[in-house]
């Protein structure tokens, strides 16, 4: 191996290693010919990340229906049902509404 294939695995792990060190980070953008490139590509990495996470966040809805606990039956489709639990469901609130 000779010194330029050398610098260029030693750059490569520089580059890796700092692409590990900052996940807030776009990967892509953390580049560069040696480590002072790399190290300055970082923080516009970082600053492209937080962009980018800001403008999902703010695609979101900002309030999300929430279903209440406890207290309410399961929707159930009538046509999903066998027709002897339909005639069931039909007595039992037939004899509800004649008490």
């Amino acid at each position: 191996m000779n010194d330029n294939e050398q610098q260029f695995d030693d750059v490569a792990m520089v580059r890796e290693l700092a692409r590990r060190a900052y996940p807030d980070a776009v990967a892509e953008l953390i580049d560069g010919a040696n480590a002072e490139e790399i190290q300055a590509s970082i923080e516009p990495a970082r600053a492209a990340y937080a962009r980018v996470k800001e403008e999902i966040e703010a695609a979101r809805p900002a309030t999300v229906a929430q279903v209440p606990a406890g207290g309410m039956s399961p929707a159930i489709d009538p046509d999903r049902l066998p027709a002897a639990e339909k005639i069931r469901r039909g007595v039992a609130a037939s004899s509800l509404t004649r008490r």
